[in-house]
């Protein structure tokens, strides 16, 4: 076990080096800071990523600066057209295979003001592979481990009620913006919190990150937001469309506490989701149904340096197979700070756990990351960034004569976009 930690950790000074000296990853768009005639910085608190005041108001007014900005001649590739390649490079311990290069993704983001009141999103991947080894089935792949996903794309229409008050209604495949801004969107940790990106029922593939089809609106108020949504539901493949005929819900309030983005906010979503006899072939008789409901209460505090960032959730999932009912509760939280030392240089740490079934004692994850962000360059044209992420995963055991799972991670991401 020493040989292993000794081992691991040259493993992270190594790679922590080579990060430093010539590793890049960005996500930002910089076809949305040419938008507005700025670099990153106009959006982004940098290196670690998080929104700022402007990067928040900007994501609300439909991708422009203000609800109804709109020039026709600023309508050109360069202001709307951006892309993004990102590369890993991972070793893990307890598990296999241990070290991988892994070309992550190559995507496409497009989006902007089409007019006064319309503008549009689209999140492109023409390539993405998450640990993928092989092309036999992976569930969200397909068969295919160079997956291509249209991962978001709406329409946004703005209707003015006054001063800076806008109604905002999006339709097409869309994130619950609540959750884009409290963590799920621009972030310092490549991986999102666990409470966002994992689902809590194995037969249900729901998780608040989840992307589906349908329409929300939203009111924005200088001090209050509030948003209500009607959506398809989750599906058990990218791009496909949920095959039960019930409508999911989800409603957020959102109070703004300062001029730097300081919120809190709470988020409920209702659902349903339900497999047939016949894979996705709803004529087919169902043999699972799965009513659940999650309850999020979100909160952050933003500074110029740093922010802190934590949500806690509790859901609830009644399951009818063969008319027979269980219910099951989860929970989960986590807590996020990060903390800028210049434009090229940051730290962030968090902690998420993840408890499925608050009635059984073994299904608890805990999980720890810390690690850094750093800028290589960046301007209005392009931006370069590095992330190198060092994490202690543990998995509580399936029953009483389970062993604890343990897992422990170093990732090093280089990514930039033009």
């Amino acid at each position: 076990m020493k040989k292993n930690c000794k081992r691991f950790m040259s493993l992270c000074l190594s790679i922590l080096c080579l990060a430093v000296f010539i590793a890049p990853q960005a996500h930002a768009v910089p076809a949305f800071g040419r938008t507005i005639g700025g670099n990153c910085t106009a959006c982004h608190a940098t290196p670690t990523w998080q929104l700022n005041e402007m990067g928040l108001e900007f994501l609300k007014n439909g991708h422009r600066s203000e609800a109804l900005a709109f020039k026709a001649d600023e309508i050109k590739w360069d202001n709307y057209l951006s892309f993004v390649w990102k590369g890993r490079a991972y070793y893990t311990e307890n598990a296999k295979p241990r070290s991988q290069f892994e070309q992550h993704s190559f995507s496409i983001y497009s989006g902007g003001a089409l007019s006064e009141r319309f503008s549009y999103f689209t999140e492109m991947y023409l390539s993405e592979n998450t640990g993928v080894t092989n092309r036999t089935t992976v569930a969200g792949y397909g068969g295919d481990a160079a997956r291509k996903k249209l991962a978001e794309a709406f329409l946004q229409y703005n209707q003015p009620l006054g001063g800076k008050n806008f109604v905002a209604v999006r339709a097409g495949e869309i994130l619950p913006e609540m959750i884009h801004t409290f963590g799920a969107g621009a972030r310092s940790i490549e991986d999102r919190a666990q409470i966002f990106n994992v689902a809590t029922n194995s037969a249900n593939p729901y998780k608040p990150f989840t992307r589906s089809q349908g329409l929300d609106v939203k009111l924005n108020a200088e001090v209050l937001e509030a948003t209500v949504g009607v959506v398809d539901g989750a599906a058990t493949g990218t791009n496909a469309i949920d095959t039960n005929n019930h409508k999911d819900l989800y409603a957020g309030l959102q109070g703004n506490l300062d001029q730097h983005g300081s919120a809190v906010g709470l988020f409920a979503y209702s659902g349903l989701f339900t497999t047939y006899a016949t894979a996705e072939d709803p004529s087919s008789a169902p043999v699972f149904d799965n009513e659940f409901s999650k309850m999020l209460v979100l909160a952050r505090f933003v500074q110029d340096k740093f922010r802190i960032v934590g949500a806690y959730m509790t859901g609830k999932e009644e399951e009818n197979i063969s008319s027979a009912k269980t219910e099951t509760k989860n929970k989960g939280y986590f807590a996020l700070v990060d903390y800028n030392f210049m434009d090229s240089l940051g730290v962030f740490a968090r902690y998420d756990m993840l408890d499925p079934n608050k009635d059984n004692s073994y299904s608890e994850t805990k999980l720890l990351t810390v690690g850094l962000n750093g800028l290589l360059y960046m301007h209005e044209k392009s931006a370069a960034r590095w992330n190198l992420e060092l994490s202690d995963k543990k998995i509580s055991e399936a029953s009483a004569s389970a062993t604890e799972t343990k897992t422990q991670k170093i990732l090093g991401q280089l990514t930039w976009a033009i």
